[in-house]
C-alpha cells in the first residue's frame, strides 16, 4: 500500500472521529434534556462518558490499523526474502549437479587419455627415429612422416582430453589479463576464421590473472569456434574485459569465493539460445545442430578449464539477440601490493 493511500485512510478515519465525537456531544444534551428531571437515575452522568469512550475506541482501531499495516509490510518483506533464498538455492542445486556431470565425464575423459596417450607416443617417437635413418630425399613425403604427424595430432587431442579430465593442471603464470585475453583470441581468431570481425573493449588494461597461457588459449579457441558456428561467415564477435567485485551472496550462487574478479565477455550476433536449451550448453556432446555437426567436448572443456581456475563459466542469452559468455577469472594482486580497485 502506498504511503497517498495510507494517508487517505488516516484522514477519513480522522474525520469519522470527530463527527463521532460532536454527534455524541449532541446526543448527550438530548438525553440531559429527558433525564434531568430524573435525578435519581443519574444517566446524565453515564451518557457524559460516551465522547470519552468513542476517541478511547478510535485510538485502539488507529492503533489497531497501524499494527497489521507494519505486520503487512514485515510478512512481504520475509516473503521476498524467502523467495530470494530459494532462487539462490536452485542456481547453487542447478550449477553442482552440471559440476557433477562434468566430474563424472573428466573422470572418462581423463581415463580415455591416458591410455591413449600409452598408445600414440610410441608410435610418434618410431616413426621419428625411423623417418631419421631415412634418406632426406626419402623422408619428405614419405608415410613416416604422416604417421609421425598424425600421431602428434592425436596427442593434441589427448592433451584436451587429459584437460577436460583434470580441470586444468598445468603450470600457470602470472599475466596482464587484457594483454593475454586479447593475445589469445586474436590466435584463436586467425586459426578458426581470419574473416572474423573481433573487437576487443578494455574497461580494465591492468589486472593480472594466474592461468595457464595454453588453457586460456583453448577457452578463447572454443568459445570463438561456437560463435562462428552459430553466426555463419562474416560474423562479429565483441570481447569485452573489466573488473568486477563479487558480493558474498552473488558469489555463492554462482560457486565462488567472494573477492575480485576479472571479468571476461564475448559477445556474438547469432541466433541465440532458447530459454529451454540454456541448462544443457555446458553438457558433454550436447549440440543444437543436425546429426554429425557440431558434437563434441568443445564448450565442456572451457567450461571445465575455468572452473580448474577458481573461476565460472556462464552463458547469458535471449533468441534472436544473440550469445555472451562470460567467464571470471580471480584477480591476482599478488605482485601488485594487493591492489583494490
Amino acid at each position: 500500500m502506498s504511503q497517498t493511500s495510507k494517508d487517505l485512510i488516516a484522514s477519513v478515519v480522522a474525520g469519522a472521529a470527530i463527527m463521532a465525537v460532536f454527534a455524541s456531544f449532541e446526543l448527550v444534551e438530548n438525553l440531559y434534556e429527558l433525564t434531568r428531571e430524573h435525578e435519581d437515575w443519574e444517566l446524565d452522568e453515564i451518557v457524559a462518558c460516551i465522547p470519552a469512550l468513542a476517541i478511547v475506541a478510535t485510538w485502539f482501531a488507529l492503533r489497531r490499523w497501524r499494527e497489521g499495516a507494519r505486520l503487512n509490510r514485515s510478512l512481504n518483506e520475509q516473503a521476498k526474502e524467502l523467495a530470494s533464498a530459494l532462487a539462490e538455492r536452485r542456481a547453487m542445486e542447478a550449477q553442482l549437479r552440471e559440476g557433477y556431470k562434468v566430474a563424472a565425464m573428466g573422470t572418462l575423459g581423463g581415463g580415455f587419455a591416458d591410455e591413449l596417450r600409452r598408445v600414440l607416443a610410441p608410435i610418434g617417437k618410431l616413426a621419428e627415429e625411423t623417418g631419421d635413418r631415412t634418406a632426406p630425399a626419402e623422408r619428405d613425403g614419405s608415410r613416416l612422416g604422416r604417421i609421425a604427424e598424425l600421431a602428434d595430432k592425436g596427442l593434441a587431442v589427448v592433451d584436451r582430453m587429459a584437460a577436460f579430465g583434470d580441470g586444468g593442471m598445468r603450470e600457470t603464470e602470472a599475466m596482464v589479463a587484457a594483454e593475454g585475453v586479447r593475445e589469445s583470441f586474436s590466435l584463436a581468431r586467425d586459426e578458426i576464421d581470419p574473416t572474423l570481425d573481433l573487437v576487443f573493449r578494455m574497461d580494465d588494461e591492468g589486472s593480472r590473472i594466474r592461468v595457464s597461457r595454453w588453457e586460456l588459449h583453448e577457452v578463447a579457441a572454443q568459445l570463438v569456434a561456437n560463435a562462428v558456428r552459430a553466426m555463419g561467415a562474416a560474423g562479429r564477435v565483441v570481447v569485452s574485459v573489466d573488473r568486477p567485485a563479487i558480493d558474498a551472496r552473488t558469489a555463492v550462487a554462482q560457486g565462488l569465493a567472494a573477492g575480485t574478479y576479472v571479468r571476461v565477455l564475448v559477445a556474438d550476433a547469432g541466433p541465440g539460445i532458447p530459454p529451454d536449451l540454456r541448462t544443457h550448453v555446458f553438457e558433454p556432446f550436447f549440440t543444437t545442430k543436425g546429426a554429425g555437426d557440431g558434437k563434441g567436448l568443445g564448450l565442456t572443456i572451457a567450461y571445465n578449464l575455468v572452473r580448474g581456475w577458481n573461476g565460472n563459466l556462464t552463458v547469458l542469452t535471449d533468441p534472436g539477440h544473440g550469445a555472451t559468455f562470460q567467464f571470471l577469472i580471480p584477480a591476482d594482486d599478488r605482485d601488485q601490493g594487493r591492489r583494490v580497485s
